[in-house]
Parts: structure tokens; sequence; C-alpha cells
């Protein structure tokens, strides 16, 4: 379960032109950082599996990349995941020299040169989000996300227990990256929006 990985490209990475999802993204939609408090709420079962929280989490961000095709103990629990940017990467113009890609629970990014942005920046302006519907019509609404989509979230970070396979924690950081870096988010509410193109599918 990892965060993300940097790789700097020796050139700068093309848009694919007309289509791309990054032509979707505005400028001052999703600027916020991620808000997350603390609480105390006892573990709960939810998927076949227990919810341990440790932190109320609401983000809108810009997703750049999903993930449905998942082989691993927990893809029950965690049916999706998706890569999730908000900040100075929500700029169409620093986006047409990136790319992501997410697989397996891990995310990795690419740049260019032209970039004007440092790692740092680029990696705590990213997360990788494991998320785990709260209800059947939040799933189903989830299944319609797709780049270039603007997603807001709100739930709880949970720590995920499956009897037969190893624990999982979520990350309590934006600033982390390898293993454990990725933020596992159990979805009160979600909101799909896609500025410019119309309407997404209803909220449940």
């Amino acid at each position: 379960m990892r965060r993300a990985l940097a790789m700097i490209a020796l050139a700068s990475i093309a848009s694919s032109g007309c289509g791309d999802w990054r032509d979707h993204v505005q400028p001052n939609l999703a600027v916020k950082e991620p808000a997350q408090a603390p609480l105390e709420k006892p573990a709960f079962s939810a998927r076949g599996a227990t919810l341990t929280p440790r932190a109320r989490y609401t983000t809108k961000a810009w997703v750049a990349a999903t993930d449905r095709d998942i082989d691993d103990p927990y893809e029950d629990v965690i049916p999706l995941d998706v890569s999730l940017i908000w900040g100075p990467l929500g700029n169409r113009d620093i986006l047409r020299d990136m790319s992501f890609h997410l697989a397996r629970r891990y995310v990795s990014v690419r740049w260019g040169r032209e970039v004007p942005l440092n790692e740092k920046v680029v990696m705590t302006h990213l997360a990788n989000t494991h998320l785990i519907p709260s209800t059947p019509e939040l799933a189903a609404y989830l299944e319609h996300v797709k780049a270039g989509d603007l997603l807001f979230l709100e739930g709880l970070l949970v720590d995920v227990a499956l009897a037969g396979t190893f624990p999982l924690k979520t990350s309590l950081f934006r600033d982390d990256i390898g293993n454990g870096a990725c933020e596992i988010l159990y979805v009160e509410k979600a909101e799909i929006t896609r500025p410019g193109r119309g309407p997404a599918t209803a909220r449940p």
C-alpha cells in the first residue's frame, strides 16, 4: 500500500490532446488541504472487516487516476482506489507535463523538467486513497468516478483488519511516501462534479 514514488522524467510528457482529462481541471476549485480531526470512536464491522477509526477526514480534490481492477485479499472491503491531487497540482498547464499511473494499490507520478514544482510540493499534494463505501448506494455512485472529476469525500480514516490476512493502517499525514502512506477512507458522503461538462450522476 503506497502513496507514490516520484520519478523525474528526462523530457516532458506530452498530453494526449483531445479528450485528455487534464483539460477539464480548472483553477481555484480544489485549493484547500484535506481537513483532518482526531476522534475517539470504537471499532466497528463493515464489509466483512473490522474498521478502527483514527480521524475524521474531508477532502475536495481532482481525480488523477482510478483503479477498480483489484486482486488482493481486501478487494471486497476496499473495491476502489483513487489518486487525488489538489492545491498547486490543480493546474492544467502543470498537469500537461505530468502523468499518473495507479495499479495494485500503488500510484506513480512522472513529470518533466518544465514543471515549476519541486518533488516535495508534488508529493504533499498527491494522495493515493483507498475507498470503503459505507452503503451499497455510495458504492454504486462511486463506480462513476473517473480521472478529471472533482471529488468531494467525507468520512473516517480507518485501520482495517480482515481475518486471514495482514492488517492495514491508514496514513494520518500528507507528507509520507512508500509503504503505509495511503489514506484508507470509510466514505460516508461523496459528490462527483464535472465542471464545464454538465452534472455527474445524482448523489445517493
